[in-house]
């Protein structure tokens, strides 16, 4: 699906476009991907004295980064008994720490490099069925065990002062919050490319080899030769990261934006927090800056056409919001979501030049900005916090695209028959 059919990209600032790799060039680090895990490797290198080189298949902000729901959430998107089942607990309240670390990250980014891209305060959790009120009061208080007191439980009334939708509480988060990811993601590589690293564009890698003097890395009219390589494609980093290390799957996400709503914008969600629900296969939206609903959902184990999926997804928006049966989408667009088994992201190394991180399993917008740190970090010397996240243990997935299908089919069946009951 085009990236040009989205309300991101209609409303994109301006960007300049980087040239394609042609002949032989030198660099301290090769990063492949120009989105938020890449270019945040490439800021912080370059920002450290590096000489960075990043090779995006399309353009800045192709992928996820630039077609995602926007929405900031600090921590994984597991639970944290998975992180503390795997590491302990002191090691997963680290974790948990860095993670809280990525969204002050992101707004200190945009601050500083003065990143138009609407970011706002205010995330909200809402509990779909009776059974999730009993889930959210212990999620609240497992993260104020740690020392997170972002949290304000709702009630069914006090909630509908929030969201003008049908659910029986919620948890609003002040430390999470959206943005429009497009815009952040373009802000981060014009910061990137100023402070020194070097980004070409229409520049698909095709392979990789490492040796004694460093990797080799080949599109096909140039190569680089750098002394360590970053795997940052995510759901797209394809035949580049071999298949017994890609412990993830790409699953289908959509996004629908309808026209601007005016007055009613404001009714349906007074507080025009970002809005997340319970379900396995859960439904986000928020408000756009120009009082869009942008709504989300729709998992798919294939790659759809809108066309095919607009039916689906205006019905799932017109159940959350009566108000809105009669309304289309302006634009819709979907990509692909790097999830793994237990929604944990994957880091690792491959020898001793080659890292790579992936796998935010749809909660990728500040933790993807934090790999890409923790992954330049690592290069310089201070690679405890990439090391922490590498002990996470991922089970492994089958190669063959088919398979992959079907396993991706039965899993989004198997999540559909949970939320049912």
């Amino acid at each position: 699906m085009r990236q040009n059919d989205s309300w991101y990209q209609s409303t994109a600032n301006p960007a300049p476009a980087h040239p394609t790799l042609h002949g032989t060039e030198r660099a301290d680090v090769c990063v492949v991907g120009g989105g938020f895990t890449g270019i945040s490797a490439a800021l912080e290198l370059a920002e450290a004295g590096r000489r960075v080189i990043v090779l995006e298949a399309e353009r800045i902000g192709w992928g996820c980064s630039g077609r995602n729901g926007g929405q900031i959430n600090p921590g994984p998107a597991c639970d944290h008994s998975v992180l503390v089942s795997q590491l302990g607990t002191e090691d997963a309240r680290k974790v948990w720490e860095l993670t809280v670390a990525g969204v002050e990250l992101l707004r200190c980014r945009v601050a500083r490099h003065r990143i138009e891209c609407n970011l706002k305060s205010g995330i909200l959790l809402v509990a779909n069925k009776p059974r999730h009120v009993d889930e959210l009061h212990a999620w609240q208080a497992s993260l104020q065990a740690l020392g997170y007191d972002r949290l304000t439980f709702h009630d069914r009334t006090s909630l509908t002062g929030l969201v003008a939708a049908d659910y029986h509480a919620g948890v609003m988060d002040e430390g999470g919050g959206d943005l429009h990811p497009l815009n952040y993601v373009l802000g981060l590589g014009d910061a990137a490319a100023r402070a020194g690293a070097r980004v070409f564009e229409q520049s698909a890698v095709l392979d990789w080899q490492e040796d004694a003097a460093g990797v080799v890395v080949r599109t096909a009219t140039g190569q680089v030769r750098a002394g360590h390589l970053l795997l940052a494609g995510n759901a797209y980093v394809g035949g580049l990261l071999p298949w017994h290390a890609r412990r993830f799957m790409p699953i289908g996400s959509y996004i629908g934006a309808t026209r601007p709503l005016g007055a009613l914008a404001e009714q349906l969600i007074p507080s025009r927090a970002a809005v997340c629900d319970m379900k396995h296969l859960l439904d986000y939206y928020r408000l756009s800056h120009d009082n869009r609903l942008l709504f989300g959902g729709r998992a798919s184990s294939y790659d759809a056409r809108p066309e095919r999926i607009e039916p689906a997804m205006r019905k799932r928006m017109a159940t959350v919001f009566p108000q809105l049966a009669g309304e289309r989408f302006d634009f819709l667009w979907g990509g692909k979501v790097a999830m793994t088994l237990n929604k944990a992201p994957q880091f690792g190394r491959l020898g001793q030049r080659v890292l790579f991180a992936q796998g935010y399993s749809g909660q990728g917008v500040a933790l993807s900005g934090l790999a890409g740190q923790l992954m330049a970090q690592a290069v310089i010397g201070r690679s405890e916090g990439f090391d922490l996240f590498a002990r996470m243990r991922h089970a492994p997935v089958p190669p063959g695209a088919p398979l992959h299908t079907a396993i991706r089919a039965l899993a989004l069946l198997w999540y559909r028959l949970r939320d049912i009951r």
